[in-house]
């Protein structure tokens, strides 16, 4: 329960690089605007016209990954047991989508070994929004993956995940909890999909269509869609901060989402910790409001991910030597250690039955999803 609530200006400012500070987290707060009854119904009235519903489980998984990374990566990572795995060479190479965020099925509770990576349209030509990847490696030697198309249901139909400003949503982060994903809203806070009510679209044809028009479905020529439900976003009287990434923390009670911002070259980049209920999926809230339950000045620059195992912190930071990224492990109240870590790192994922932490890399040509052991800050 928060007894007070900071200034904004009391929970800004820099920190000394490599040493993570503690700052209020009353003052950072999130609304629930919630869609589900009358998205469900809207995602029903899709389904009815495309060919229904089908289950994470059954998606036909068409395209194949490569185990290993890249010569470039084996000798960064060198010190460490690095394990991962490369895209297609059409998705490898691809300027049209940039992979950002990474989670999966640990985070939701489930048994198996899937991942889900998020990409943003970078092309912007026409603004097709976020597409995720489902990645099984159940099999480390048949690693097969899909790509879905995340859309918001309409009374009419759907379009593509945007901003406010029409751009692609950057879905910088993603957690999944249960049935629930959760995308990070840079300026917002959240948005959340529905994985239990996944579409199979009428027509795969034509890459330029979206929405349901002429007695067809069509999602950009995606085969699969997955409907928003509801979001979350920081009321006016909350202090602003950003959400460029989102991370899940199953060892808190209760569990939390950790999310995080993005600066370029000073130590103000902050976290930010969320409640979260883990058997219905949704934050937590306090006299309908979710408030944050712990709130860091990181005191690192250039920070695409983050994640926490109670009071250990992650962070994926990247350009840090030369052009490659390092990750951080620190607690309050020392230094950082570091750990080599991939050119263009973004999200981390914790792998909790490998005790790995996994990033995927956004730049063409050098997207390799890698993992390495967690080690004790």
């Amino acid at each position: 329960m928060c007894e007070f609530i900071e200034a904004c200006d009391e929970v800004s400012g820099s920190a000394q690089e490599h040493f993570i500070e503690e700052i209020g987290s009353c003052a950072f707060q999130l609304v629930l605007y919630d869609r589900t009854q009358a998205a469900h119904a809207e995602l029903d009235q899709i389904a009815a016209q495309a060919k229904g519903y089908v289950s994470l489980n059954d998606l036909n998984l068409n395209r194949e990954a490569t185990p290993g990374v890249s010569a470039d990566t084996a000798d960064r990572l060198k010190n460490h047991d690095y394990f991962g795995f490369r895209w297609n060479t059409g998705d490898n190479d691809t300027t049209a989508w940039y992979p950002q965020g990474m989670t999966g099925n640990e985070d939701a509770g489930q048994s198996g070994r899937r991942f889900l990576v998020s990409w943003y349209d970078k092309a912007n030509n026409p603004a097709k929004g976020v597409r995720i990847s489902l990645v099984d490696l159940q099999d480390p030697n048949n690693i097969r993956y899909r790509h879905i198309l995340l859309v918001e249901p309409t009374a009419d139909g759907f379009g593509p995940v945007l901003t406010g400003g029409g751009n692609p949503l950057h879905a910088g982060g993603i957690v999944w909890i249960g049935n629930l994903l959760y995308v990070a809203d840079t300026g917002q806070g959240f948005r959340v999909f529905d994985l239990s009510r996944i579409i199979e679209v009428s027509h795969t044809d034509d890459t330029s269509r979206i929405g349901v028009s002429a007695g067809r479905v069509d999602a950009f020529g995606y085969r699969y869609i997955a409907g928003q439900i509801a979001r979350y976003r920081q009321p006016n009287d909350a202090c602003n901060i950003r959400f460029s990434f989102a991370g899940l923390d199953r060892s808190t009670q209760p569990a939390t989402i950790v999310s995080g911002e993005y600066m370029v070259d000073n130590t103000t980049g902050r976290l930010a910790r969320w409640p979260v209920d883990l058997a219905s999926g949704w934050l937590i809230e306090e006299v309908g409001r979710v408030r944050a339950t712990s709130a860091y000045i990181a005191g690192q620059t250039r920070m695409q991910g983050a994640l926490t195992r109670g009071d250990e912190i992650y962070i994926s930071s990247s350009s840090q030597y030369q052009r490659y990224g390092r990750l951080y492990r620190t607690r309050v109240g020392q230094e950082s250690s570091i750990s080599a870590w991939v050119y263009g790192a973004e999200d981390l994922y914790y792998e909790a039955s490998t005790d790995r932490i996994w990033t995927p890399a956004e730049h063409p040509g050098d997207r390799d999803t890698v993992s390495i052991p967690r080690r004790d800050p």
